[in-house]
């Protein structure tokens, strides 16, 4: 799964005042709180066992179970209830892919269920459509499309060998379409979410949240294989007069005709190059040395829209600091480039 956290949530635990505001402060707070639930997987597979064991809890008194059957549910809720108390207490610690181990867990519960059911009219076969649920918010595409495939399969299976179904094609087709149709909608709205997160609405470069996600990354992959990373943090010297004299329009149509035109000249698939925020850029250049990432600046100079000037600096990691120096040492050589220009009278360099 790729995607990383969304930006903490501030101040949402305070009392809400009454009066106008009040319908909106709780909308906001309900809002916050279920936008961190969903940032933890964790508590959210925590959810989904003890949803099972509900289910499961539910249906005990409200039929005439065989006991072979009986005792099968026994065991589940158990199950359910002993997966649910782990990833509650120890959810925090566990790595990211056991995650498909409960899936997987999941899968096998919800046919076990289903063939229990069926000899006694009861369909646990929308269990299926948790699983589908969960693996459509934490997963990516492959794994997802896996864990479908999986679901249909495991429901045919469980069709074929468990008690007679008086119209099992019918029964396998309305749930797996079930389980397909919800679980590529959540995906597609997750997908849709994904990105905005990490876009700029404006340019469709990537944003503040993208560029350092994936500055950790880069830097992180630097210092494992030892090839070059060079930064270099790109300032609009004046872009605030832009907009006073000619309005916010123009400024957007600027940055929007300024993004596509550096984007052209980048490197597919190597450089990074995302707003950081009005007027300020940023571009990673994994592989780079001091050489690569000037001529490459040079090139994004020469593609600047008439009468803007870029403030440009530029830095080369030294093998050894960390993501905060390597970045204030860009910072400073972009300052430097400013006031250089400031003497200059706004003369860019060529």
């Amino acid at each position: 799964m790729s995607s990383g956290p969304l930006d903490a949530v501030g101040d949402v635990g305070g009392p809400v005042r009454e009066g106008a505001d009040a319908p909106k402060q709780a909308s906001f707070f309900i809002g916050a709180r279920a936008r961190t639930m969903l940032l933890n997987p964790n508590r959210v597979v925590t959810i989904f066992w003890a949803g099972g064991l509900v289910a499961v809890v539910a249906v005990l008194p409200l039929g005439h179970w065989p006991r072979h059957s009986f005792l099968a549910l026994v065991v589940i809720a158990g199950a359910c209830a002993a997966a649910a108390v782990i990833r509650f207490a120890a959810g925090m610690r566990l790595p990211h892919w056991t995650l498909h181990i409960d899936v997987g867990v999941a899968t096998v519960v919800a046919s076990v269920l289903t063939a229990v059911g069926l000899s006694d009219h009861v369909d646990f076969a929308d269990l299926y459509v948790w699983v589908g649920l969960f693996a459509a918010l934490y997963f990516r595409p492959f794994a997802v499309l896996a864990y479908v495939g999986g679901i249909g399969a495991a429901y045919a299976v469980t069709l074929a060998l468990g008690p007679e179904d008086a119209n099992p094609v019918a029964a396998w087709l309305a749930v797996f379409g079930t389980v397909a149709v919800a679980t590529a909608v959540l995906f597609g709205v997750v997908s849709v979410l994904r990105s905005a997160a990490h876009t700029d609405p404006l340019t469709g470069l990537a944003n503040r949240r993208s560029w350092d996600e994936r500055f950790d990354e880069e830097l992180e992959r630097s210092r494992r294989t030892g090839q070059g990373l060079s930064v270099a943090m790109i300032d609009l010297d004046g872009f605030k007069t832009v907009n006073d004299r000619d309005g916010h329009e123009a400024g957007d149509r600027v940055l929007e005709e300024l993004a596509s035109a550096w984007q052209a000249v980048l490197r597919s698939g190597g450089d990074f190059l995302a707003r950081l925020g009005g007027d300020e850029f940023g571009l990673l250049a994994p592989g780079s040395d001091a050489t690569g990432i000037r001529r490459l600046i040079k090139r994004l100079g020469e593609v600047l829209p008439a009468g803007v000037v870029a403030s440009i600096g530029v830095v080369t990691w030294d093998g050894t600091e960390n993501a905060s120096d390597l970045l204030r040492r860009a910072d400073q050589a972009m300052y430097e480039t400013k006031l250089r220009h400031r003497r200059e009278g706004g003369r860019h360099p060529a």
